[in-house]
């Protein structure tokens, strides 16, 4: 979309123009890249002909504040989160920032104490992935440190947002089940009212509406605790022996029905299907490989990057939410409703 007639020219304007992201218009801009290279001379290029000029008081009291960024998320130990710290500390390297990380444990409370601990650091900015019961909004929305959240949304907020398409994602591993015969499914996912979930039940029932004369679709709200997972998970499939495949919306459901299935000598891969939203490396190693939905963490890790970086260059323009898409990883549960597996010819990895 073009820029309005008359309002001042802002970092993604440049980026546009010179046709790269915001996150190496900051970096041409503060010295943190080449300024003689083919990037250097077209972003300096667009910066002329657009005639971008910064903010140089508001960055400059931000960035003379502190070289860190304090990043809170829920859990350590969720693969998911672990890699996302992971990518975010390889972003960081060849700048001037480092990253501060703490844990909300999935406690509001805890959350709230996070935040308002970095608030008394200087700071440069806040990343954040909310907590499940996430009470945080006043309080960021009010921060005097530019704050972008990752991975859940915080509802009726105006804040800037990374995250993946759960939605989509959810909605097409569900179409795939359906088209491999699958009418007796079971969906077991993490708990209502959290944000992403919602989205993901909400594709999952959109891609179902379609064939719901003739589906028996049962939903396991099954908690954080894999082994209360596994028994409630394990319960449904005796109350329920012509399931011909799980759909699991969190990965630790994913470790619990794996288990539940084995504890019962059900043919994960012959006679029952499993598929997974969100990997993790056990997957891909047992035998059969568990097929996931994959969240592209490196690409949410750069994009939220970027964003908190032209946030604390005093960029102006309106907060968004950014959708990042996945992909499907077949492998060998994502099997037809009569134990076949998918055609070998088929692309193993496709973007949902």
């Amino acid at each position: 979309m073009d820029r309005k007639i008359g309002s001042r020219p802002s970092i993604r304007d440049v980026a546009r123009s010179a046709g790269v992201s915001p996150g190496c218009v900051s970096n041409v801009i503060n010295g943190r890249r080449k300024q003689d290279d083919p990037i250097g001379r077209a972003v300096h290029e667009a910066i002329e002909k657009l005639g971008y000029r910064r903010n140089t008081i508001a960055s400059n009291l931000r960035r003379s504040q502190s070289r860190f960024i304090g990043l809170v998320i829920p859990d350590f130990e969720n693969p998911f989160f672990a890699e996302l710290v992971a990518q975010l500390e390889q972003q960081a390297e060849g700048t001037q920032y480092r990253i501060v990380a703490t844990s909300s444990r999935e406690d509001p409370e805890i959350e709230l104490r996070e935040l308002d601990e970095l608030a008394g650091w200087p700071v440069a900015g806040i990343l954040l992935v909310p907590s499940m019961d996430s009470r945080c909004k006043p309080v960021i929305q009010t921060s005097d440190k530019p704050v972008v959240v990752i991975d859940r949304i915080i509802p009726d907020s105006d804040l800037d947002v990374i995250a993946v398409d759960n939605f989509e994602a959810s909605a097409e591993g569900m179409r795939r089940l359906l088209e491999l015969g699958h009418r007796r499914i079971l969906i077991a996912y993490l708990d209502d009212g959290i944000v992403n979930v919602d989205e993901r039940l909400a594709g999952v029932r959109a891609a179902a509406a379609q064939h719901s004369d003739e589906l028996e679709v049962n939903f396991l709200a099954t908690g954080p605790d894999v082994e209360g997972a596994r028994q409630r998970i394990g319960d449904l499939l005796d109350e329920n022996p012509g399931t011909t495949a799980i759909f699991c919306l969190f990965n630790s459901a994913t470790l619990a029905a794996y288990g539940a299935a084995q504890a019962r000598n059900l043919r994960l891969g012959q006679g029952l299907a499993l598929l997974s939203f969100d990997d993790s490396t056990w997957m891909s190693q047992v035998q059969p490989a568990v097929a996931a939905i994959i969240q592209p963490v490196a690409e949410i890790a750069r994009q939220a990057w970027e964003r908190i970086l032209t946030r604390i260059d005093a960029e102006t323009e309106p907060a968004g939410i950014v959708r990042v898409r996945c992909e499907l990883s077949q492998r060998e549960t994502l099997i037809a409703a009569n134990g076949v597996q998918e055609s070998a010819s088929r692309t193993t990895e496709e973007q949902v």
